[in-house]
């Protein structure tokens, strides 16, 4: 809800709980700012290919979407 208030995303691994807690803010009838979350495939250790997959896909269409309660994958399904 925070960053709803500031207009942030929230780029993350946590594919096990963030869901669930913006269901759970959404049923509450509150917003959230936004979720990238990153798929299994993508290793916590590699900073360069999470920096790259969010830079490709923010600067290819994410940045001019609406993001509020909004959740994506990266990288996304074809």
């Amino acid at each position: 809800m925070s960053c709803a208030e500031a207009g942030l995303v929230l780029v993350a691994f946590d594919r096990a709980t963030l869901p669930w807690h913006a269901g759970q803010v959404l049923r509450a009838g509150e917003s959230h700012g936004g979720l990238i979350l990153f798929r299994r495939t993508v290793r916590s250790t590699n900073y360069g290919d999470q920096a790259r997959l969010v830079t490709d896909f923010w600067f290819g269409e994410g940045r001019g979407w609406d993001w509020t309660n909004r959740i994506v994958y990266l990288p996304k399904s074809p």
